[in-house]
Protein backbone atom coordinates (compact mmCIF):
# COMPACT_ATOMS: atom_id res chain seq x y z
CA UNK A 1 0.00 0.00 0.00
CA UNK A 2 2.86 2.38 0.81
CA UNK A 3 4.23 2.66 -2.72
CA UNK A 4 0.75 3.36 -4.10
CA UNK A 5 0.35 6.13 -1.54
CA UNK A 6 3.78 7.56 -2.38
CA UNK A 7 2.95 7.48 -6.09
CA UNK A 8 -0.38 9.21 -5.44
CA UNK A 9 1.35 11.79 -3.22
CA UNK A 10 3.98 12.53 -5.88
CA UNK A 11 1.32 12.73 -8.59
CA UNK A 12 -0.86 15.14 -6.59
CA UNK A 13 2.14 17.32 -5.74
CA UNK A 14 3.23 17.41 -9.40
CA UNK A 15 -0.29 18.41 -10.47
CA UNK A 16 -0.34 21.13 -7.82
CA UNK A 17 3.06 22.45 -8.87
CA UNK A 18 2.29 22.28 -12.59
CA UNK A 19 -0.70 24.59 -12.19
CA UNK A 20 1.60 27.53 -12.87
CA UNK A 21 1.54 28.47 -16.56
CA UNK A 22 3.90 31.33 -17.49
CA UNK A 23 2.21 34.09 -19.45
CA UNK A 24 3.93 35.64 -22.43
CA UNK A 25 4.33 39.39 -22.24
CA UNK A 26 5.47 42.02 -24.65
CA UNK A 27 8.21 44.54 -24.22
CA UNK A 28 8.26 46.35 -20.91
CA UNK A 29 6.59 49.74 -20.90
CA UNK A 30 6.54 52.28 -18.14
CA UNK A 31 3.80 52.21 -15.50
CA UNK A 32 2.33 48.83 -16.49
CA UNK A 33 2.33 45.43 -14.86
CA UNK A 34 5.16 43.38 -16.30
CA UNK A 35 5.33 39.59 -16.62
CA UNK A 36 7.98 38.18 -18.98
CA UNK A 37 7.79 34.69 -20.48
CA UNK A 38 9.74 31.66 -19.33
CA UNK A 39 10.95 29.83 -22.42
CA UNK A 40 13.10 26.82 -23.09
CA UNK A 41 15.34 28.83 -25.39
CA UNK A 42 16.05 31.83 -23.23
CA UNK A 43 15.14 30.50 -19.80
CA UNK A 44 15.34 34.11 -18.70
CA UNK A 45 14.03 35.32 -15.41
CA UNK A 46 10.35 36.18 -15.41
CA UNK A 47 11.48 39.70 -14.59
CA UNK A 48 14.27 41.10 -16.80
CA UNK A 49 15.19 43.46 -14.03
CA UNK A 50 15.05 41.85 -10.61
CA UNK A 51 13.50 43.86 -7.80
CA UNK A 52 15.56 46.75 -6.53
CA UNK A 53 14.17 47.27 -3.06
CA UNK A 54 14.54 50.91 -2.18
CA UNK A 55 12.71 53.94 -0.87
CA UNK A 56 10.69 53.85 -4.08
CA UNK A 57 8.90 50.72 -2.85
CA UNK A 58 5.22 51.22 -2.10
CA UNK A 59 2.37 48.96 -1.02
CA UNK A 60 -1.29 49.07 -1.97
CA UNK A 61 -3.26 47.72 0.97
CA UNK A 62 -6.52 47.51 -0.95
CA UNK A 63 -5.10 45.75 -3.99
CA UNK A 64 -2.52 43.80 -1.94
CA UNK A 65 0.25 44.70 -4.36
CA UNK A 66 3.64 46.34 -4.19
CA UNK A 67 4.97 48.78 -6.76
CA UNK A 68 8.74 48.75 -7.25
CA UNK A 69 10.96 50.74 -9.58
CA UNK A 70 13.44 48.66 -11.53
CA UNK A 71 16.91 49.79 -12.57
CA UNK A 72 15.39 51.58 -15.60
CA UNK A 73 12.93 53.48 -13.38
CA UNK A 74 10.08 51.42 -14.80
CA UNK A 75 7.26 50.72 -12.37
CA UNK A 76 6.66 47.01 -11.89
CA UNK A 77 3.59 46.03 -9.90
CA UNK A 78 3.72 42.66 -8.15
CA UNK A 79 0.94 41.04 -6.20
CA UNK A 80 1.83 40.06 -2.65
CA UNK A 81 1.61 36.31 -2.18
CA UNK A 82 -0.56 34.76 0.56
CA UNK A 83 2.69 33.86 2.32
CA UNK A 84 3.56 37.56 2.57
CA UNK A 85 0.18 38.83 3.72
CA UNK A 86 0.01 37.14 7.14
CA UNK A 87 2.24 35.05 9.40
CA UNK A 88 2.22 31.34 8.51
CA UNK A 89 -0.73 29.44 10.00
CA UNK A 90 0.05 27.03 12.89
CA UNK A 91 -0.25 23.27 12.39
CA UNK A 92 -2.89 21.90 14.79
CA UNK A 93 -5.33 24.80 15.23
CA UNK A 94 -7.39 26.32 12.45
CA UNK A 95 -7.25 30.07 11.81
CA UNK A 96 -9.71 32.60 10.40
CA UNK A 97 -7.25 33.69 7.69
CA UNK A 98 -8.60 33.24 4.16
CA UNK A 99 -6.97 33.44 0.75
CA UNK A 100 -7.37 36.36 -1.65
CA UNK A 101 -9.74 35.72 -4.53
CA UNK A 102 -8.15 33.51 -7.17
CA UNK A 103 -5.13 32.56 -5.05
CA UNK A 104 -3.85 28.98 -4.71
CA UNK A 105 -2.02 27.74 -1.60
CA UNK A 106 -0.35 24.34 -1.44
CA UNK A 107 1.67 22.40 1.12
CA UNK A 108 3.61 19.15 1.12
CA UNK A 109 5.86 17.50 3.67
CA UNK A 110 6.30 14.82 6.30
CA UNK A 111 6.44 14.36 10.06
CA UNK A 112 9.04 11.80 11.12
CA UNK A 113 8.73 9.91 14.41
CA UNK A 114 11.28 7.67 16.11
CA UNK A 115 11.14 3.95 15.36
CA UNK A 116 11.75 3.14 19.03
CA UNK A 117 12.56 -0.45 19.96
CA UNK A 118 9.95 -2.05 17.70
CA UNK A 119 9.81 0.01 14.52
CA UNK A 120 11.95 -0.57 11.47
CA UNK A 121 13.54 1.63 8.86
CA UNK A 122 14.77 5.20 9.06
CA UNK A 123 11.74 6.56 10.87
CA UNK A 124 7.96 6.53 11.03
CA UNK A 125 6.88 8.98 8.35
CA UNK A 126 3.46 10.61 8.11
CA UNK A 127 3.20 12.23 4.68
CA UNK A 128 1.00 15.28 4.12
CA UNK A 129 -0.18 17.44 1.24
CA UNK A 130 -2.89 20.00 0.56
CA UNK A 131 -4.21 22.52 -1.94
CA UNK A 132 -6.61 25.43 -1.25
CA UNK A 133 -8.22 28.00 -3.52
CA UNK A 134 -9.74 31.38 -2.70
CA UNK A 135 -13.17 31.71 -4.31
CA UNK A 136 -13.47 35.20 -2.86
CA UNK A 137 -11.90 37.01 0.07
CA UNK A 138 -14.21 35.26 2.56
CA UNK A 139 -14.63 31.79 1.04
CA UNK A 140 -12.08 29.14 0.19
CA UNK A 141 -12.18 25.45 -0.68
CA UNK A 142 -9.48 22.83 -0.53
CA UNK A 143 -8.35 19.24 -0.42
CA UNK A 144 -5.97 17.75 2.17
CA UNK A 145 -4.19 14.40 2.27
CA UNK A 146 -2.40 12.47 5.05
CA UNK A 147 -1.16 8.89 5.16
CA UNK A 148 1.00 6.56 7.24
CA UNK A 149 1.92 2.88 6.89
CA UNK A 150 4.57 1.44 9.20
CA UNK A 151 5.40 -0.67 12.25
CA UNK A 152 4.78 1.37 15.39
CA UNK A 153 7.56 2.10 17.86
CA UNK A 154 5.81 0.37 20.78
CA UNK A 155 4.17 -3.03 21.19
CA UNK A 156 0.39 -3.13 21.42
CA UNK A 157 -1.07 -5.87 23.59
CA UNK A 158 2.43 -7.36 23.78
CA UNK A 159 2.93 -7.69 20.02
CA UNK A 160 4.80 -5.79 17.34
CA UNK A 161 2.06 -3.94 15.48
CA UNK A 162 1.65 -2.56 11.98
CA UNK A 163 -0.66 0.42 11.57
CA UNK A 164 -1.77 2.39 8.56
CA UNK A 165 -4.18 5.18 7.80
CA UNK A 166 -5.08 7.17 4.72
CA UNK A 167 -7.22 10.31 4.87
CA UNK A 168 -8.48 12.37 1.93
CA UNK A 169 -10.39 15.45 3.04
CA UNK A 170 -12.35 17.97 0.99
CA UNK A 171 -12.70 21.10 3.11
CA UNK A 172 -14.34 24.51 3.05
CA UNK A 173 -13.73 27.70 5.05
CA UNK A 174 -16.03 30.71 5.31
CA UNK A 175 -15.11 33.93 7.12
CA UNK A 176 -18.34 35.43 8.43
CA UNK A 177 -16.85 38.22 10.57
CA UNK A 178 -14.19 40.43 9.00
CA UNK A 179 -12.99 43.34 11.14
CA UNK A 180 -9.88 45.49 11.06
CA UNK A 181 -8.08 43.55 13.79
CA UNK A 182 -10.01 40.30 14.19
CA UNK A 183 -11.81 37.69 12.09
CA UNK A 184 -14.08 34.71 12.78
CA UNK A 185 -14.58 31.80 10.39
CA UNK A 186 -16.06 28.33 10.22
CA UNK A 187 -14.24 25.35 8.69
CA UNK A 188 -15.77 22.02 7.79
CA UNK A 189 -14.41 18.80 6.29
CA UNK A 190 -15.78 15.41 5.30
CA UNK A 191 -12.98 12.85 5.16
CA UNK A 192 -12.54 9.43 3.62
CA UNK A 193 -10.55 7.46 6.17
CA UNK A 194 -8.94 4.07 5.54
CA UNK A 195 -7.62 2.31 8.66
CA UNK A 196 -5.39 -0.79 8.65
CA UNK A 197 -4.60 -2.32 12.03
CA UNK A 198 -4.00 -5.48 14.08
CA UNK A 199 -3.42 -6.81 17.61
CA UNK A 200 -6.34 -5.00 19.21
CA UNK A 201 -5.30 -1.57 17.94
CA UNK A 202 -8.46 -0.22 16.26
CA UNK A 203 -9.23 -3.88 15.68
CA UNK A 204 -11.62 -6.36 17.27
CA UNK A 205 -9.12 -9.20 16.81
CA UNK A 206 -5.45 -9.98 16.32
CA UNK A 207 -5.25 -10.39 12.55
CA UNK A 208 -4.63 -7.42 10.32
CA UNK A 209 -7.77 -5.97 8.77
CA UNK A 210 -8.73 -2.86 6.88
CA UNK A 211 -11.80 -0.65 7.09
CA UNK A 212 -13.00 2.29 5.00
CA UNK A 213 -15.09 4.85 6.81
CA UNK A 214 -15.96 8.53 7.02
CA UNK A 215 -14.93 11.20 9.51
CA UNK A 216 -15.39 14.92 9.72
CA UNK A 217 -14.96 18.05 11.76
CA UNK A 218 -16.39 21.54 12.20
CA UNK A 219 -14.09 24.17 13.67
CA UNK A 220 -14.81 27.82 14.51
CA UNK A 221 -11.57 29.84 14.75
CA UNK A 222 -11.14 33.39 16.04
CA UNK A 223 -8.00 35.20 14.87
CA UNK A 224 -6.86 38.48 16.44
CA UNK A 225 -4.20 40.45 14.54
CA UNK A 226 -2.16 42.73 16.76
CA UNK A 227 -0.41 44.05 13.65
CA UNK A 228 0.88 42.69 10.33
CA UNK A 229 3.36 40.37 12.01
CA UNK A 230 1.63 38.87 15.07
CA UNK A 231 -1.61 36.87 15.34
CA UNK A 232 -3.35 35.03 18.17
CA UNK A 233 -5.78 32.22 17.40
CA UNK A 234 -8.52 30.59 19.49
CA UNK A 235 -10.61 27.72 18.13
CA UNK A 236 -13.40 25.46 19.29
CA UNK A 237 -14.93 22.59 17.41
CA UNK A 238 -16.49 19.18 17.10
CA UNK A 239 -14.97 16.11 15.42
CA UNK A 240 -16.88 12.99 14.47
CA UNK A 241 -15.21 9.60 14.00
CA UNK A 242 -16.81 6.14 14.14
CA UNK A 243 -17.03 4.52 17.56
CA UNK A 244 -15.66 1.25 16.15
CA UNK A 245 -13.78 0.02 13.07
CA UNK A 246 -12.30 -3.26 11.86
CA UNK A 247 -14.71 -5.79 13.36
CA UNK A 248 -15.54 -3.92 16.54
CA UNK A 249 -12.21 -2.35 17.44
CA UNK A 250 -12.53 0.80 19.55
CA UNK A 251 -12.11 4.05 17.61
CA UNK A 252 -12.14 7.74 18.53
CA UNK A 253 -15.87 8.47 18.44
CA UNK A 254 -17.16 12.03 18.79
CA UNK A 255 -15.36 14.72 20.78
CA UNK A 256 -15.30 18.47 21.26
CA UNK A 257 -12.02 20.37 21.32
CA UNK A 258 -10.65 23.77 22.21
CA UNK A 259 -7.29 25.16 21.17
CA UNK A 260 -5.13 28.23 20.94
CA UNK A 261 -1.99 29.27 19.13
CA UNK A 262 0.22 32.13 18.01
CA UNK A 263 1.94 32.94 14.74
CA UNK A 264 4.60 35.60 14.56
CA UNK A 265 6.93 37.07 11.92
CA UNK A 266 10.08 38.45 13.55
CA UNK A 267 11.60 39.40 10.16
CA UNK A 268 10.42 39.64 6.57
CA UNK A 269 11.47 36.05 5.86
CA UNK A 270 11.42 34.41 9.31
CA UNK A 271 8.63 33.48 11.68
CA UNK A 272 7.56 31.28 14.58
CA UNK A 273 4.40 29.42 15.52
CA UNK A 274 3.16 27.38 18.47
CA UNK A 275 -0.23 25.88 19.22
CA UNK A 276 -2.06 23.42 21.44
CA UNK A 277 -5.37 21.57 21.11
CA UNK A 278 -7.23 19.96 24.01
CA UNK A 279 -9.92 17.26 23.52
CA UNK A 280 -12.96 17.60 25.78
CA UNK A 281 -14.86 14.37 25.08
CA UNK A 282 -17.09 12.46 25.18
CA UNK A 283 -14.89 10.48 22.78
CA UNK A 284 -11.13 10.69 22.64
CA UNK A 285 -8.23 11.57 20.36
CA UNK A 286 -5.56 9.08 21.46
CA UNK A 287 -5.06 5.37 22.05
CA UNK A 288 -2.88 3.48 24.56
CA UNK A 289 -0.94 0.24 24.12
CA UNK A 290 -3.98 -1.82 25.18
CA UNK A 291 -6.10 -0.27 22.44
CA UNK A 292 -8.15 1.87 24.86
CA UNK A 293 -9.29 5.28 23.62
CA UNK A 294 -8.26 8.27 25.75
CA UNK A 295 -7.55 11.97 25.60
CA UNK A 296 -4.19 13.64 24.99
CA UNK A 297 -3.17 17.22 24.38
CA UNK A 298 -1.98 17.71 20.79
CA UNK A 299 0.58 20.42 20.08
CA UNK A 300 3.13 21.72 17.63
CA UNK A 301 5.81 24.41 17.48
CA UNK A 302 8.19 25.47 14.79
CA UNK A 303 10.09 28.01 12.74
CA UNK A 304 9.11 29.38 9.33
CA UNK A 305 11.44 30.53 6.59
CA UNK A 306 10.17 32.37 3.51
CA UNK A 307 12.80 31.53 0.88
CA UNK A 308 11.06 33.49 -1.87
CA UNK A 309 7.73 35.32 -1.97
CA UNK A 310 5.99 32.14 -3.14
CA UNK A 311 7.96 29.41 -1.32
CA UNK A 312 8.21 28.88 2.44
CA UNK A 313 9.63 26.11 4.61
CA UNK A 314 8.60 24.99 8.11
CA UNK A 315 10.77 23.06 10.56
CA UNK A 316 8.65 21.89 13.48
CA UNK A 317 8.10 19.39 16.27
CA UNK A 318 4.72 17.85 17.03
CA UNK A 319 2.86 14.89 18.49
CA UNK A 320 -0.11 15.00 16.10
CA UNK A 321 -1.04 12.10 13.83
CA UNK A 322 -2.19 13.71 10.57
CA UNK A 323 -2.65 17.05 8.86
CA UNK A 324 -6.19 16.93 7.50
CA UNK A 325 -8.72 18.99 9.49
CA UNK A 326 -9.88 15.95 11.51
CA UNK A 327 -6.65 13.90 11.81
CA UNK A 328 -4.56 16.90 12.96
CA UNK A 329 -6.56 16.72 16.22
CA UNK A 330 -5.44 13.11 16.83
CA UNK A 331 -2.35 12.16 18.86
CA UNK A 332 0.29 9.90 17.36
CA UNK A 333 0.02 6.44 18.99
CA UNK A 334 0.48 5.55 21.70
CA UNK A 335 -0.93 8.43 23.80
CA UNK A 336 0.81 11.19 21.85
CA UNK A 337 4.04 10.50 23.70
CA UNK A 338 6.19 10.15 20.59
CA UNK A 339 7.43 13.54 19.32
CA UNK A 340 8.12 13.87 15.62
CA UNK A 341 10.15 16.31 13.55
CA UNK A 342 8.30 17.92 10.67
CA UNK A 343 9.56 19.40 7.43
CA UNK A 344 6.92 21.14 5.37
CA UNK A 345 6.99 23.23 2.20
CA UNK A 346 4.37 25.92 1.51
CA UNK A 347 3.98 27.04 -2.08
CA UNK A 348 1.66 29.56 -3.73
CA UNK A 349 1.60 28.90 -7.50
CA UNK A 350 1.68 32.01 -9.66
CA UNK A 351 -1.44 31.44 -11.74
CA UNK A 352 -2.02 34.78 -13.46
CA UNK A 353 -1.25 36.46 -10.12
CA UNK A 354 2.07 38.15 -11.03
CA UNK A 355 4.08 37.26 -7.90
CA UNK A 356 7.68 38.42 -7.57
CA UNK A 357 9.94 35.41 -8.31
CA UNK A 358 12.47 36.19 -5.56
CA UNK A 359 13.54 38.64 -2.86
CA UNK A 360 16.87 39.34 -4.53
CA UNK A 361 17.96 42.91 -5.21
CA UNK A 362 20.35 41.92 -8.02
CA UNK A 363 19.03 41.54 -11.58
CA UNK A 364 18.89 37.93 -12.76
CA UNK A 365 20.96 37.58 -15.92
CA UNK A 366 19.93 35.45 -18.92
CA UNK A 367 21.37 31.95 -18.78
CA UNK A 368 24.43 31.27 -20.92
CA UNK A 369 25.09 27.91 -22.54
CA UNK A 370 27.47 27.11 -19.69
CA UNK A 371 24.87 28.12 -17.08
CA UNK A 372 22.41 25.66 -18.62
CA UNK A 373 24.97 22.85 -18.39
CA UNK A 374 25.49 23.51 -14.70
CA UNK A 375 21.76 23.40 -13.93
CA UNK A 376 22.00 19.60 -14.09
CA UNK A 377 23.43 17.44 -11.32
CA UNK A 378 26.63 15.57 -11.96
CA UNK A 379 26.74 11.79 -12.15
CA UNK A 380 26.78 11.38 -8.35
CA UNK A 381 27.10 14.99 -7.11
CA UNK A 382 24.43 17.67 -6.78
CA UNK A 383 24.52 21.13 -8.30
CA UNK A 384 23.43 24.06 -6.10
CA UNK A 385 21.77 25.77 -9.06
CA UNK A 386 18.01 25.71 -9.63
CA UNK A 387 15.98 26.11 -12.80
CA UNK A 388 13.96 29.29 -13.29
CA UNK A 389 10.39 29.74 -12.14
CA UNK A 390 7.87 27.73 -14.17
CA UNK A 391 10.48 25.72 -16.09
CA UNK A 392 11.02 21.94 -16.06
CA UNK A 393 14.13 19.79 -16.23
CA UNK A 394 14.34 16.08 -16.96
CA UNK A 395 17.35 13.83 -16.45
CA UNK A 396 16.85 10.17 -17.33
CA UNK A 397 19.27 7.27 -17.07
CA UNK A 398 18.85 4.59 -19.71
CA UNK A 399 21.50 2.12 -18.59
CA UNK A 400 22.49 0.09 -16.62
CA UNK A 401 19.59 0.81 -14.24
CA UNK A 402 16.69 3.01 -15.29
CA UNK A 403 16.24 6.26 -13.37
CA UNK A 404 14.58 9.62 -13.80
CA UNK A 405 14.74 13.02 -12.12
CA UNK A 406 12.00 15.52 -12.98
CA UNK A 407 12.49 19.06 -11.69
CA UNK A 408 10.08 22.00 -11.54
CA UNK A 409 11.00 25.61 -10.76
CA UNK A 410 8.81 26.74 -7.87
CA UNK A 411 10.59 30.09 -7.98
CA UNK A 412 13.91 31.36 -9.30
CA UNK A 413 15.72 29.81 -6.33
CA UNK A 414 13.55 26.85 -5.28
CA UNK A 415 13.09 23.57 -7.10
CA UNK A 416 10.80 20.58 -6.56
CA UNK A 417 11.96 17.19 -7.84
CA UNK A 418 10.41 13.76 -8.35
CA UNK A 419 12.79 10.84 -8.64
CA UNK A 420 12.74 7.18 -9.56
CA UNK A 421 15.75 4.87 -9.32
CA UNK A 422 16.47 1.21 -9.95
CA UNK A 423 19.32 0.66 -7.50
CA UNK A 424 22.10 -1.78 -8.37
CA UNK A 425 22.99 -4.70 -6.11
CA UNK A 426 24.80 -3.54 -2.97
CA UNK A 427 26.17 -4.97 0.27
CA UNK A 428 23.81 -2.70 2.23
CA UNK A 429 20.34 -3.77 3.49
CA UNK A 430 18.51 -1.27 1.31
CA UNK A 431 17.24 -3.65 -1.37
CA UNK A 432 17.42 -3.13 -5.12
CA UNK A 433 13.74 -2.64 -5.89
CA UNK A 434 12.66 0.50 -7.73
CA UNK A 435 12.70 3.54 -5.43
CA UNK A 436 10.30 6.46 -5.78
CA UNK A 437 10.99 9.73 -4.03
CA UNK A 438 10.74 13.49 -3.93
CA UNK A 439 13.17 16.28 -3.13
CA UNK A 440 13.28 20.03 -2.57
CA UNK A 441 16.30 22.15 -3.42
CA UNK A 442 16.86 25.74 -2.25
CA UNK A 443 19.49 28.00 -3.79
CA UNK A 444 21.02 30.78 -1.67
CA UNK A 445 24.00 32.01 -3.70
CA UNK A 446 24.40 32.10 -7.48
CA UNK A 447 27.78 32.87 -9.02
CA UNK A 448 26.15 33.56 -12.40
CA UNK A 449 24.27 36.36 -10.68
CA UNK A 450 27.33 38.01 -9.14
CA UNK A 451 27.90 35.99 -5.96
CA UNK A 452 31.44 34.70 -5.26
CA UNK A 453 30.27 31.08 -5.61
CA UNK A 454 27.03 29.10 -5.82
CA UNK A 455 25.48 27.45 -2.77
CA UNK A 456 22.32 25.45 -2.15
CA UNK A 457 20.82 22.72 0.01
CA UNK A 458 18.72 19.71 -0.94
CA UNK A 459 16.63 17.25 1.05
CA UNK A 460 15.07 14.06 -0.35
CA UNK A 461 13.15 10.99 0.73
CA UNK A 462 12.59 7.68 -1.03
CA UNK A 463 10.43 4.62 -0.57
CA UNK A 464 10.83 1.11 -1.93
CA UNK A 465 8.30 -0.16 -4.46
CA UNK A 466 8.37 -3.54 -2.70
CA UNK A 467 7.57 -3.54 1.02
CA UNK A 468 9.51 -6.80 1.39
CA UNK A 469 12.63 -5.49 -0.33
CA UNK A 470 14.33 -2.52 1.20
CA UNK A 471 13.47 0.36 3.49
CA UNK A 472 12.69 4.05 3.23
CA UNK A 473 15.53 6.53 3.05
CA UNK A 474 16.39 10.18 3.58
CA UNK A 475 19.26 12.22 2.26
CA UNK A 476 20.38 15.77 2.99
CA UNK A 477 23.18 17.66 1.34
CA UNK A 478 24.84 21.01 0.86
CA UNK A 479 26.18 21.86 -2.58
CA UNK A 480 28.88 24.38 -3.49
CA UNK A 481 30.11 25.25 -6.98
CA UNK A 482 32.90 27.61 -8.00
CA UNK A 483 33.42 28.43 -11.67
CA UNK A 484 37.06 29.39 -12.08
CA UNK A 485 36.34 30.46 -15.66
CA UNK A 486 33.97 29.59 -18.49
CA UNK A 487 35.53 26.14 -18.84
CA UNK A 488 36.23 24.85 -15.31
CA UNK A 489 33.75 24.39 -12.46
CA UNK A 490 34.69 22.85 -9.10
CA UNK A 491 32.17 21.09 -6.84
CA UNK A 492 32.07 20.43 -3.08
CA UNK A 493 29.09 18.38 -1.91
CA UNK A 494 28.85 17.29 1.77
CA UNK A 495 26.00 14.81 2.11
CA UNK A 496 24.32 12.50 4.61
CA UNK A 497 22.24 9.42 3.88
CA UNK A 498 19.94 7.59 6.28
CA UNK A 499 18.22 4.24 5.72
CA UNK A 500 17.18 1.68 8.30
CA UNK A 501 19.74 1.79 11.10
CA UNK A 502 22.47 3.00 8.74
CA UNK A 503 23.98 6.47 8.68
CA UNK A 504 26.34 7.48 5.87
CA UNK A 505 28.27 10.75 5.83
CA UNK A 506 30.46 11.83 2.95
CA UNK A 507 32.07 14.84 1.29
CA UNK A 508 31.88 14.83 -2.49
CA UNK A 509 34.47 16.55 -4.69
CA UNK A 510 34.17 17.07 -8.41
CA UNK A 511 35.31 18.92 -11.51
CA UNK A 512 33.47 19.80 -14.71
CA UNK A 513 35.81 20.73 -17.59
CA UNK A 514 34.58 22.08 -20.93
CA UNK A 515 37.43 21.77 -23.50
CA UNK A 516 35.26 23.27 -26.24
CA UNK A 517 31.65 24.52 -26.31
CA UNK A 518 29.11 21.86 -25.42
CA UNK A 519 31.48 19.03 -24.43
CA UNK A 520 32.04 18.38 -20.71
CA UNK A 521 34.44 15.98 -19.00
CA UNK A 522 33.30 15.23 -15.44
CA UNK A 523 35.13 13.55 -12.57
CA UNK A 524 33.59 13.02 -9.13
CA UNK A 525 34.54 11.21 -5.93
CA UNK A 526 32.88 11.00 -2.51
CA UNK A 527 35.12 9.82 0.35
CA UNK A 528 33.05 8.78 3.37
CA UNK A 529 33.59 10.32 6.78
CA UNK A 530 31.51 7.45 8.21
CA UNK A 531 34.13 4.85 7.17
CA UNK A 532 31.88 3.51 4.41
CA UNK A 533 33.36 2.70 0.99
CA UNK A 534 34.27 5.58 -1.31
CA UNK A 535 32.12 6.07 -4.41
CA UNK A 536 33.19 7.72 -7.66
CA UNK A 537 32.04 8.49 -11.18
CA UNK A 538 33.70 9.77 -14.35
CA UNK A 539 32.42 10.45 -17.83
CA UNK A 540 31.49 12.93 -20.51
CA UNK A 541 28.43 14.92 -21.56
CA UNK A 542 27.57 16.83 -24.67
CA UNK A 543 24.99 19.65 -24.73
CA UNK A 544 25.10 21.44 -28.09
CA UNK A 545 25.30 25.23 -27.75
CA UNK A 546 22.00 27.12 -28.00
CA UNK A 547 20.02 23.96 -27.27
CA UNK A 548 18.32 22.55 -24.19
CA UNK A 549 19.17 18.89 -24.81
CA UNK A 550 22.16 16.82 -23.75
CA UNK A 551 23.47 13.26 -23.55
CA UNK A 552 26.07 11.66 -21.30
CA UNK A 553 28.07 8.48 -20.76
CA UNK A 554 29.86 7.58 -17.55
CA UNK A 555 31.31 4.84 -15.39
CA UNK A 556 30.67 4.56 -11.64
CA UNK A 557 30.89 2.21 -8.69
CA UNK A 558 27.88 3.88 -7.02
CA UNK A 559 24.58 2.02 -6.75
CA UNK A 560 22.76 4.87 -8.47
CA UNK A 561 22.91 8.52 -9.40
CA UNK A 562 20.46 10.31 -7.12
CA UNK A 563 19.27 10.52 -3.50
CA UNK A 564 20.53 7.73 -1.22
CA UNK A 565 21.92 5.58 -4.05
CA UNK A 566 24.81 7.92 -4.88
CA UNK A 567 26.49 7.39 -1.49
CA UNK A 568 26.28 3.57 -1.55
CA UNK A 569 28.86 1.43 -3.36
CA UNK A 570 27.82 -1.42 -5.64
CA UNK A 571 28.28 -4.99 -4.47
CA UNK A 572 31.86 -6.28 -4.78
CA UNK A 573 32.91 -2.79 -5.91
CA UNK A 574 31.44 -3.41 -9.35
CA UNK A 575 31.68 -0.65 -11.95
CA UNK A 576 28.78 0.04 -14.30
CA UNK A 577 28.65 2.05 -17.50
CA UNK A 578 25.64 4.35 -17.70
CA UNK A 579 23.96 6.61 -20.23
CA UNK A 580 21.77 9.59 -19.49
CA UNK A 581 19.67 12.08 -21.46
CA UNK A 582 18.84 15.62 -20.26
CA UNK A 583 16.24 18.21 -21.26
CA UNK A 584 15.32 21.71 -20.19
CA UNK A 585 11.63 22.34 -20.81
CA UNK A 586 9.64 25.55 -20.72
CA UNK A 587 6.67 27.32 -22.27
CA UNK A 588 7.16 29.26 -25.51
Amino acid sequence: MKIKNIALYNCLTLIISSLYIPVNAGEMEESITVKNPTTANSLQDSQNAQLLLSDSESYSETAQTQDILDENNTTIEYTLTPLQLTPFDPMTVETANTLPQGAFYTTYGANIFSTGSEGAGTGLQVYNGSIDYGINKDLQIGLALSFFDDTLSTRFNGRQTDFGFFSLAPRIKYKFIDKDNYDVAVIGSLEWLKVTSENGLFNGGDRSSQDNTLAGTIQVPFTYSFDDVYQWHVVGGLSVFPDTVNNGGDFYGTFFNIGTGISFKFAEQFGFFADVNVPLGPGGNSVNTRGDIGKSVVWSAGLNYLHSPAVGVDLSITNRLGSTPATRLLAFPPDGGNVGVGLNVRYTPDIFANYAPSFGDTPMTPLTNRDKQLLFDGFILTTPNTIRQGAFSLDTGLSPNYNFQLGYGLSNNAQLEFTGQQIADTDEPIGNSFKLGAATKLNFLNQANGDPFSFGIRGAFGESSDAGDGVGSFSAEAAFTYSANDNIALFFNPKAGLFGDNRILGAGLGINFQPFPGLQFIGEVTPMVSNDPTVWAAGARYMPPKTNFGIGVYGSNAAGSTNISNVIRQKDNNVSVGFNVMWLLGNN
